[in-house]
């Protein structure tokens, strides 16, 4: 890694973090049973779990405790009683690895794992073939593993891929996931074939496993998911697997280059100002401060005179990072001039005004990941980003945005 000139402008030079392929290994044996190994003898490790609400624990009745993270890491302390093990939570729920791929740097690489496990299967869709999801999901792999680090896959699922809707040869994501497992040697926990049988040979019920929604599940379901990844853990180490890079990447590599350009570090706009993040949120994993610095802001009270952000970048992939609350502004955004559309779901109607109100979820606040585009052509573009004030009907409100992520070729 280094720091570079991104090449954008905020009335000004902009600069981020720019993340290239690592292929030097670190001088660490990236090998499980090595891992093992040390950990018997009392060594200092660090373990990262990252990924989306499944690893985080969603509807489990203590998310530290019965959660497959939660009894993974206790697994591993009681496994290696000499060994100082310092568990790290990097769970967000609701995100994949496109948004992955801006936290890497400052949600795993920055606690020096030496294992992490990585989910996001569940999130970047099981039964998808979209090209990009796999291209993000196998530069976090590349990246760490490219580093030293030991990765253990975990392919996790939802209510409504188990049961009499168990097909695996339309798990067209875990396939592929599978696959990059091969090719990079990692430790795998799988979860499908384990539930399905427990289902189909009448041990449980589906509805036990997932009583109150079709994607999280009770504290049964997450004990199951931890046995399936305890289980591919113990036989990375009996079979001394060793984490190891392919020469070329196994799936076409759109994302060699990733820019996450934190604008409170950058000349404001007029109109805006630096922000620190909301300190509470709708749910402990959607706590905006666990995963971003200071925003900038601009405020619907003072609204003569803001200027809208303007900034060029190299890439075909750009998105937006910031926070939300109930009275969030909404904006609209142009790429080279261009309007960008926004489609909730990919569901409604596709409209000009990008929402960032969680009115629909509760009352609260939480993070919000935009992507803008993901299919630019390679090359130089400018964004413009254009807040929406309020007509006298409707409540004041506030845009605040920490990042804009742009990532290509």
């Amino acid at each position: 890694m280094r720091r570079i000139f991104a090449g954008g402008l905020i009335r000004g030079i902009l600069f981020g973090w720019c993340f290239v392929a690592n292929t030097s290994l670190s001088l660490a044996d990236p090998s499980f049973e090595a891992f093992d190994r040390r950990a018997k003898e009392g060594a200092t490790l660090s373990v990262v779990f990252f990924g989306g609400s499944l690893t985080w624990g969603a509807n489990s009745s203590d998310p530290q405790r019965t959660s497959y993270r939660g009894l993974m890491g206790d697994y591993l302390l009681k496994k290696y009683p000499k060994s100082s093990i310092t568990i790290h939570d990097a769970a967000i729920g609701g995100t994949g690895s496109k948004l992955g791929m801006f936290r890497l740097e400052r949600d795993v690489l920055a606690y020096k794992p030496d294992l992490v496990f990585l989910d996001f299967t569940a999130n970047d869709d099981p039964s998808g073939t979209d090209e990009r999801s796999l291209a993000s999901y196998e530069i976090l792999l590349r990246e760490m593993v490219s580093r030293g680090i030991l990765v253990d896959q975990v392919f996790f699922g939802f209510k409504y891929n188990f049961g009499t809707q168990y097909f695996p040869e339309k798990m067209h994501r875990v396939i592929d996931h599978k696959k990059l497992a091969a090719a990079y040697h990692t430790a795998t926990g799988d979860i499908y074939p384990l539930i399905q049988d427990r289902i189909t040979s009448g041990k449980i019920s589906i509805d036990t496993l997932w009583p109150m929604d079709s994607a999280h599940p009770d504290d049964c379901g997450y004990q199951l998911f931890f046995e399936a990844v305890r289980d591919g853990f113990e036989q990375a180490i009996a079979d001394k697997r060793v984490c190891t890079v392919p020469d070329q990447p196994v799936f076409p590599e759109m994302y060699k280059t990733r820019q996450r350009i934190r604008l409170a570090e950058q000349p404001l706009p007029t109109g805006w100002k630096v922000m620190r993040t909301y300190r509470t949120s709708l749910w402990f994993d959607g706590l905006s401060s666990r995963w971003m610095g200071d925003v900038i802001a601009c405020d619907s009270t003072a609204s003569a005179g803001v200027q809208p952000i303007t900034m060029k970048f190299k890439g075909t992939f750009v998105g937006l990072f910031g926070e939300a609350d109930n009275n969030g502004l909404s904006f609209k955004c142009t790429i080279d001039g261009q309007p960008v559309m926004y489609r909730a779901n990919g569901k409604t109607d596709p409209t000009e005004v990008w929402p960032t109100t969680i009115k629909k979820l509760g009352v609260g606040r939480l993070f919000i990941w935009r992507e803008l585009s993901n299919q630019l052509s390679p090359g130089e573009h400018t964004l413009v980003i254009t807040p929406i004030f309020p007509t006298d009907n409707e409540p004041a409100g506030q845009l605040h945005i920490e990042s804009i992520c742009v990532a290509g070729e």
